[in-house]
């Protein structure tokens, strides 16, 4: 009997650099973004042996059940795919939540990447990735099979790139979160009626080693998000002057993070209250799919 049940780590993600770039008709923001996969990861488990559709999520609220990503990938993939006719989807949640790690995101790629592990009739990976985009646009980087990759568009365009060597990571998680919406609204009203500046194309070569990555990174909505939350240009501050390579936020945050070189230090003095830290390290390689019975 073919299995019925599979396991992922479903890896969040770093935007190393993410440049914002014109606003389309419809309101969107066309991006160009440099994303790696971390470590740190939540656990999901997906089970076809069963008629019901249901997600349960533990470790974190992450609001109605109903409008969870990961269930609304796998409702997505069986529309698709005629298949399955039920699903259970555990998540056991270690990612923060609202935090621009990619935790929703993550969870929705790994739902996808087991579905079709699963399935009786795999769906090419074009199609998973037009599933995988419309559920949103950090969800084709984190369905793909790349830990690292520069992405355009809205985010589903993606060229995968050799991956870099591991590096130790710090995160700073604020008890609160920043909504995307709201940020990207936030760089449009500084802009006005004004053209992002063009910046010339990037080369394959220029993201080799973590030396040219950290020139180049940036965060094109960093200076309006720490412009609302003084507290977060206070952490970062932290983590630059701890020694991090790169000391960035990560999407449209509230998360920053900083890469290190070397063993960054256990704890961060003087951050807010209530700010936690998190060690963890960029990955190397895609968490496989497992499957069981």
């Amino acid at each position: 009997m073919s299995a019925t049940t599979a396991t992922v780590e479903a890896q969040g993600k770093l935007n190393l650099f993410l440049r914002v770039l014109a606003r389309e008709t419809g309101g969107y923001h066309q991006i160009e973004t440099l994303f790696v996969r971390l470590e740190l990861a939540d656990a999901v488990r997906v089970s076809t042996a069963t008629k019901a559709r249901e997600v349960r999520t533990t470790g974190a609220e992450t609001g109605p059940p109903e409008r969870n990503a990961a269930f609304l990938a796998a409702q997505a993939f069986a529309a698709a795919a005629s298949w399955p006719d039920g699903f259970l989807i555990e998540i056991e949640k270690r990612l923060p939540v609202g935090g621009g790690l990619g935790g929703g995101s993550a969870d929705a790629g790994a739902v996808l990447r087991a579905l079709n592990a699963l399935a009786p009739k795999p769906l090419a990976p074009g199609a998973l990735t037009r599933i995988a985009f419309s559920i949103g646009a950090d969800v084709p980087f984190l369905t793909d099979d790349s830990a690292l990759a520069l992405a355009w568009g809205r985010g589903e365009r993606l060229l995968a790139l050799r991956p870099l060597p591991a590096r130790e990571v710090l995160l700073v998680v604020p008890p609160f979160g920043v909504s995307t919406q709201e940020a990207f609204g936030w760089l449009a009203s500084e802009r006005g009626s004004a053209i992002a500046e063009a910046l010339p194309p990037l080369a394959v070569d220029q993201l080799e080693r973590w030396e040219q990555i950290a020139r180049l990174a940036g965060n094109d909505l960093e200076a309006v998000v720490l412009a609302r939350h003084p507290e977060l240009g206070v952490s970062l501050g932290l983590i630059e002057s701890a020694g991090a390579r790169i000391a960035r936020l990560t999407g449209s945050g509230s998360t920053l993070f900083g890469v290190f070189d070397r063993r960054p230090p256990q704890e961060l003095g003087g951050i807010p209250a209530g700010f936690r830290v998190v060690h963890t390290r960029t990955a190397t390689s895609v968490a496989a799919v497992r499957l069981l019975d």
